[in-house]
């Protein structure tokens, strides 16, 4: 089966890559791309199923092939002895807190980002969206602290980097798509907004 996900925008790709999938009880679903951003994000997609995937490229168009029908597995992520059950997602919206971008809002974030790693427990997963990708890409001190939190699933906003022109800047976590989000707020027991 092929999918044509040229030109179009995130989450289209992997939201057509996972309808090819689901319609398939085995097989071979073919994704045509043309975009580094979508490749990153369907493979990822498809890693997340269990499915293998390999990529090619020529004259600057991606074709990803997923298999369906193997079992596979991705081993665990190493926890750093922090956890517990409950699957906390933090969502970061901006790189400040509270409203607007003053000097303040930027100053709390930045102390609130460097702190998470004393808290009793770590969050399973923190998404950065809109300007909150500074904080991941820019940001040194908050790149410094991310980096320091093992087991945690870090995602930068794919469709926010671009649009910031920070899509090579990325220090630390994965790109990441909106059907991904979407799915890690919905399968999170709690999620924490700032």
């Amino acid at each position: 089966m092929n999918v044509d996900a040229r030109g179009k925008e995130c989450p289209k790709p992997v939201i057509m890559t996972k309808k090819a999938l689901d319609s398939l009880e085995e097989g071979i679903v073919t994704i045509l791309l043309d975009s580094e951003i979508s490749r990153d994000n369907v493979l990822k997609f498809a890693q997340s199923q269990g499915f293998s995937a390999d990529v090619s490229e020529k004259n600057g168009e991606f074709t990803i092939e997923i298999a369906k029908g193997f079992t596979c597995s991705i081993p665990a992520a190493n926890q750093s002895g922090k956890t517990d059950s409950t699957k906390v997602v933090l969502y970061v919206g901006s790189e400040s807190i509270g409203s607007g971008d003053c000097d303040l809002g930027k100053k709390l974030m930045d102390n609130f980002i460097k702190n998470i790693e004393n808290m009793d427990y770590l969050p399973k997963t923190i998404i950065f969206v809109n300007s909150g990708v500074f904080l991941t890409t820019t940001n040194d001190e908050t790149i410094k602290a991310l980096q320091q939190l093992k087991g945690v699933n870090i995602l930068s906003c794919g469709t926010c980097l671009e649009y910031f022109n920070l899509e090579d800047d990325l220090q630390v976590g994965e790109v990441t798509d909106a059907y991904t989000v979407m799915k890690k707020l919905f399968d999170a027991d709690k999620v924490i907004r700032l």
